[in-house]
């Protein structure tokens, strides 16, 4: 077998050869030269090849190789120099012409002998028949302006979204933190941007007469400084929010932090969602309010407080402000007679209970 030495190959320019195969059959010794009309699809950018044969219109797209070229091999016989030329090729399909009004005119035609001369049976299946019939253009348009109606905020997939993992309770946590003040950073819970607008906000403001009298207690038995009493503030407005019944949340007019503009933007756009243009509350977001909250307390008071104050304010038993303690990774310590919150290494990791929901 003589072997090729390949001199040259042609990539597909604006003209190039085109093979052509026929969906219902294949070409013969008797195939006669046909011309073809050659289109340019505007849409997708392919060329269309459509010719006549047999009373026949045949029509067809370019083939897709996305994955590799076509390509024939030529030898010029005087020179025996060999080339390869990049082709398209196609595949024609019979366009087959359908009548619709001739076939739309005999099915009336049928439906006014069956009204006149056939038996009631007869006719009541073809008034059923009529029924179900429906305009397509009419549906279409239906159906685009509901789908140009629909937004996200009306979709609640909330009881879909399954928050097992603690950490979407409480704020970003270090569990391989060498020491207890590293578990919790106040720069990934509130940014220092976040920060000083709220501190601008909450000066020479009042914030502490409405207070719960366990943090009001905290405030007044130690210095804070600027960022630990911006979390003493978002703290009881996150207990507030606990406590709140869910009406009042929906209400257009809430506010949760009237001392700031911008704690209170974050609370609602946190710890509430939004479900048909109403702001609700979901039971695991409640939680987080909470969860969150025990941490901006640990961090105002030198990671540990006492348990009965709390749960005198928030109204809570021992058992359920436990679980919720052990979501933030401290502990319960007996000192005496009193329950002592700490945050402490090792972080509690126990599973003291086996969640069936997202509520604990």
């Amino acid at each position: 077998m003589p072997k090729f030495h390949i001199d040259e190959v042609f990539p597909k320019g604006d003209l190039y050869p085109l093979i052509v195969n026929f969906q219902n059959g294949y070409t013969t010794a008797e195939f006669q030269t046909k011309e073809c009309l050659l289109l340019k699809n505007e849409n997708t950018g392919k060329t269309c090849i459509a010719t006549e044969l047999n009373d026949l219109v045949y029509a067809g797209e370019e083939d897709n190789e996305p994955l590799g070229k076509t390509l024939i091999l030529t030898k010029n016989r005087k020179t025996g120099k060999v080339r390869l030329i990049e082709i398209m090729s196609a595949e024609l399909k019979p366009i087959l012409k359908i009548d619709n009004y001739a076939s739309q005119l005999l099915e009336t035609s049928n439906l006014e002998l069956s009204r006149k001369f056939g038996s009631k049976k007869h006719k009541q299946q073809m008034e059923q028949k009529e029924k179900l019939k429906v305009n397509i253009q009419t549906v279409t348009e239906q159906m685009q302006n509901v789908t140009d109606t629909i937004t996200e905020e009306k979709l609640d997939l909330s009881s879909y979204n399954k928050n097992d993992s603690d950490d979407f309770y409480i704020p970003p946590i270090n569990r391989l933190a060498d020491r207890p003040e590293d578990v919790y950073d106040i720069d990934k819970i509130l940014t220092e941007d976040q920060l000083e607008k709220i501190w601008s906000e909450l000066e020479d403001k009042d914030y502490e007469a409405n207070m719960f009298p366990f943090i009001k207690h905290i405030m007044s038995s130690r210095k804070l400084s600027e960022k630990h009493t911006v979390l003493a503030v978002y703290a009881d407005s996150l207990l507030k929010l606990y406590l709140t019944n869910i009406r009042e949340i929906s209400k257009k007019s809430y506010v949760i932090c009237p001392h700031s503009v911008k704690l209170n933007e974050i609370i609602l756009s946190s710890f509430t969602t939004t479900t048909n243009n109403r702001r609700c509350r979901p039971t695991q977001y409640k939680d987080k309010a909470l969860c969150h909250a025990l941490v901006f307390i640990l961090l105002i008071n030198k990671l540990k407080f006492e348990l009965e104050g709390l749960c005198n304010d928030v109204k809570l038993t021992v058992n359920n402000a436990s679980m919720k303690i052990r979501v933030t990774g401290a502990h319960v310590v007996n000192s005496g007679s009193k329950k002592i919150i700490q945050l402490k290494l090792p972080l509690n990791t126990k599973n003291a209970f086996r969640r069936k929901s997202a509520r604990f």
